[in-house]
C-alpha cells in the first residue's frame, strides 16, 4: 500500500515542515489514523513547557495528547483542507483512541494538508 503523505518544508512562512500529499486525495478520505498518546494534568505542565508544546492537541480540560505518525506535524490554517476528529473506542482504554484526519475537500498530489487548530489558535 502507498503511503498518502510525506513530510516536507512547508511553504508557510515559519512552520518549518508540514506533511503533504503523496497521491490525490479525495473529500471525506481519511488520509491517516494516527495512533496517540495522552499526557496527564500533571505531565501536561511539563509537556509545555518544552518543544513538544508547538505539537500537542488539546486533551480533556488540562491535558494534551501528542499525534504519533504525522498527526503532530499538520500545519494549521482557518480555511483548512483537511480536519482532526478524536475517535474514542468504547470498552478499551483511553490510550487506544486514535486521532483521525479526513480530507474536507479534494487535495492534490505534492499539496500541504493542512487542518484548522481550532478558535484558540492565534497565529493564521
Amino acid at each position: 500500500m502507498k503511503k498518502k503523505v510525506y513530510v516536507s518544508e512547508s511553504n508557510i512562512k515559519d512552520a518549518g515542515r508540514g506533511v503533504f500529499a503523496s497521491v490525490d486525495i479525495r473529500k471525506g478520505e481519511v488520509i491517516e489514523i494516527c495512533p496517540i498518546l495522552i499526557f496527564s494534568d500533571k505531565d501536561n505542565t511539563n509537556v509545555l513547557k518544552t518543544k513538544l508544546q508547538s505539537y500537542v492537541y488539546e486533551y480533556g480540560k488540562n491535558g494534551s495528547m501528542f499525534a504519533l505518525g504525522f498527526g503532530s506535524l499538520y500545519n494549521h490554517q482557518n480555511q483548512a483542507n483537511a480536519k482532526y476528529e478524536l475517535m474514542e473506542h468504547q470498552g478499551l482504554p483511553e490510550q487506544n483512541n486514535e486521532l483521525y484526519i479526513t480530507a474536507l475537500k479534494a487535495i492534490s498530489k505534492n499539496e500541504e494538508i493542512l487542518i484548522n487548530y481550532g478558535n484558540n489558535f492565534y497565529n493564521n
